[in-house]
């Protein structure tokens, strides 16, 4: 990884996971990978597939997220697609809303279906925006899209694919306020440890 990289030339994927529940280590899995790859600030390519957990779906998880039995029934299971995500995304870092949640479901499967260990480094955008906007009381993605002006349809909030879209909008506009605060390379980025986990299983 370059580390003296121009945070704004860095190529990274900016995914999100919808799932069973919300702890992993109670068996909860992930029914949904949506994520995009960015270089400069554009999206040069897409993830998105819906998961067969193996189970019923909670009506609380159907509700959130409008994701059904049905809509799961012939897909892939969750060993298949982790492996297939995690070789789409290579070494590249991983950005993520509230990312330990994300991760800890990703560091799950790699446990489940003996995957090793996962190396990439992971950027939370939720940290971020901590960080950035102090002052603020609110950092979910409803009041990030407001805060950063990105077209948003609240409808559409808790799928995969949107939700990273719209997560790799935000994190966009982030980098260019990094630069106010000169944080201008990865490397500056990678001092944070508040907003990027390195070696994730042990950060969780």
């Amino acid at each position: 990884m370059n580390y003296d990289i121009n945070l704004l030339d860095l190529t990274y994927v900016v995914f999100d996971l919808e799932t069973t529940g919300f702890y992993p280590d109670s068996g909860d899995s992930i029914i949904e990978i949506g994520a995009v790859k960015v270089n400069n600030g554009k999206i040069i390519d897409r993830y998105d597939e819906l998961i067969n957990p193996g189970v019923s779906l909670k009506e609380e998880i159907i509700k959130i997220t409008g994701i059904n039995d049905k809509m799961l029934l012939n897909k892939r299971n969750e060993e298949i697609c982790i492996k297939d995500f995690m070789n789409w995304v290579g070494n590249l870092p991983l950005v993520a809303h509230n990312a330990r949640f994300d991760i800890s479901f990703i560091e799950k499967a790699y446990l489940k279906y003996n995957l090793g260990k996962l190396n990439n480094i992971v950027i939370d955008t939720l940290g971020l925006s901590r960080y950035l906007e102090s002052n603020e009381k609110f950092h979910n993605l409803t009041a990030l899209v407001k805060r950063y002006n990105i077209n948003w349809d609240e409808s559409k909030h808790h799928r995969a694919d949107y939700d990273s879209e719209g997560t790799a909008q935000i994190f966009y506009k982030m980098l260019k306020k990094l630069e106010i605060n000169n944080i201008k390379t990865f490397g500056d980025l990678c001092k944070y440890n508040f907003i990027v986990i390195r070696n994730a299983k042990n950060k969780i």
